[in-house]
């Protein structure tokens, strides 16, 4: 038998002896790459924590902490992190944030003026808000500012009601009256302790059907366009590259499917 052949019979043999020990050593090999990956994967993954306020169905003490608060986790979760909530009143949950903070990084829901004013930075848009003023039900409608001034209207503190309505009340033409939050505020148009309460469209429409507001109407006019939402998150180091990995998973979200999907599913089998 020729030399050459000779050694293509031995080389095929040692394949038929060894190709299982080789087969088993490289699931091995495999087997212990992926735990390496799988720990790595852990060892990066992060608990994220932010403070919002109660302003449902935006965000706070409701079902999955509000449709933004699902926006954020599912945006989060692109990169293997996971979202921490926790809610306050509204300037505690600024003051709580913004202290450059390595724990709480941000807060949300803010407005680019309300980021710009806590000295924070803002991520890419979250949810998009509209300001209206509610009403006593029957009440005139008003048409232009002018039928707005001398009037008292409610706002929460700290709050951007929108450019509008922020000058008339710097400038006195609307008399400002302060509540501590939205339910409050409204409450207050009930009790004729005020003229208007300033409310976004959809916490309205949230609190008149959760605590039977029905002598109240939203003015068919809104007082702002339809205006982004974002997180404002601190000046810490893990805050900044926080914002650029939930501004890559943003990229990812419907957010207003998102919206639609959550309003459609609390407002099911609820009356007007």
């Amino acid at each position: 038998m020729p030399e050459s052949l000779l050694n293509t019979f031995t080389f095929v043999d040692i394949l038929i002896h060894r190709l299982p020990r080789l087969h088993c050593m490289l699931r091995t090999v495999l087997a212990g790459m992926a735990l390496v990956l799988g720990c790595s994967q852990a060892a990066w993954a992060e608990k994220v924590e932010l403070a919002t306020l109660d302003w449902p169905p935006y965000s706070g003490a409701i079902a999955e902490q509000g449709f933004l608060s699902v926006v954020l986790r599912q945006a989060l979760a692109y990169s293997g992190h996971t979202l921490q909530v926790q809610v306050y009143p509204w300037n505690r949950a600024v003051k709580t944030a913004m202290g450059g903070s390595n724990t709480v990084l941000g807060f949300y829901s803010a407005s680019r003026l309300e980021c710009s004013a806590a000295k924070g930075t803002t991520s890419d848009p979250i949810g998009y808000f509209q300001f209206g003023l509610a009403q006593a039900k029957g009440r005139p409608q008003w048409q232009t500012t002018q039928d707005l001034e001398g009037k008292r209207v409610g706002v929460v503190e700290g709050y951007d009601n929108g450019p509008e309505l922020t000058t008339l009340m710097e400038s006195k033409r609307v008399l400002a009256d302060v509540a501590i939050n939205d339910l409050a505020n409204l409450r207050k148009v009930l009790a004729q302790r005020v003229d208007y309460a300033s409310v976004d469209l959809l916490v309205f429409n949230y609190l008149q059907r959760e605590h039977e507001l029905h002598g109240l109407e939203l003015a068919k006019q809104p007082v702002t366009g339809r205006l982004p939402l974002y997180v404002c998150f601190n000046a810490s180091p893990r805050a900044q590259a926080m914002l650029q990995t939930l501004n890559a998973g943003l990229k990812k979200v419907d957010v207003q499917a998102v919206a639609q999907n959550y309003v459609r599913g609390i407002t099911a089998g609820k009356r007007p």
